[in-house]
């Protein structure tokens, strides 16, 4: 899947991999790369920006392919049809060349310096790092949606952490895998973390409020945010109950693979 131009591996092999999915974020991209590549600058570690355009109506794709040819950390990955935001990151995570891979998100909601501090938690037996957003950034009912949401979780699956659904997150390459972290959608990335045995923690980030674009997912001032967070909510709690029950299966299988290495 995807268009292959714009992804050749140049420079040496980055120990980090930042993918970045992209639908019509051409007023956001270019600072988006430019704050990401300052806030690693500052840092010992290498890194790459994994612009993965889903699917763009507007000239998300013409000015990522512009940032590829001035920045040598860019590489471009095209799925050429909005496939949503899971596939743009599993297609990343796929071609990720870093040990380590992080999740960012194009409208600068939240922070880069976040980001490299997230990292450097990666350590102490500790597998993957959550963001925990302050919801500054959020309406009222926004807000209310993903407490309820993170609370429900919380409580299915005995965790900790406060915000499964969080858009910033850091992991070692084995934890991502080929992608199979997205098998039950995106929102449950962390709950599936936590029955297979990773250990993970949490850091508090700020949330911005987004600057240009629209938000894809939540409308404010429409009923229950939206018809297409309505089917969001509806396919997502589907997925919660198909993980529920593929937790014994998905516990065994975590363990075979952990016996194999």
């Amino acid at each position: 899947m995807g268009d292959p131009e714009n992804e050749e591996m140049r420079g040496p092999k980055p120990q980090v991999s930042v993918v970045v999915p992209c639908y019509n974020e051409q007023d956001n991209i270019e600072n988006c790369v430019n704050q990401l590549d300052e806030a690693f600058h500052r840092t010992r570690l290498l890194h790459e920006i994994l612009l993965v355009n889903d699917g763009s109506t507007d000239e998300t794709l013409k000015r990522a392919r512009s940032l590829y040819e001035s920045h040598l950390s860019v590489r471009v990955i095209d799925l050429v049809r909005n496939c949503g935001k899971a596939v743009a990151l599993k297609e990343g995570v796929r071609r990720a060349r870093g040990e380590l891979i992080a999740f960012f998100d194009a409208d600068l909601q939240y922070t880069p310096g976040d980001l490299v501090e997230m990292i450097s938690r990666l350590n102490n037996g500790i597998d993957f790092v959550n963001g925990s957003r302050d919801y500054n950034g959020y309406g009222a009912s926004r807000t209310a949606f993903s407490r309820l949401y993170n609370r429900a979780v919380r409580l299915l699956f005995r965790m900790q952490l406060r915000d499964s659904n969080c858009g910033i997150k850091v992991m070692k390459k084995e934890v991502a895998g080929a992608g199979t972290i997205f098998d039950y959608g995106l929102p449950l990335v962390v709950p599936l973390l936590k029955v297979r045995g990773f250990e993970a923690t949490e850091f508090p980030v700020t949330l911005h409020e987004r600057k240009n674009g629209e938000s894809k997912y939540f409308q404010n001032g429409h009923f229950l945010g939206g018809s297409k967070n309505v089917r969001d909510i509806t396919y997502h709690s589907i997925m919660l109950l198909n993980l529920i029950a593929h937790i014994p299966l998905e516990s065994m299988r975590q363990g075979m693979t952990r016996q194999q290495a």
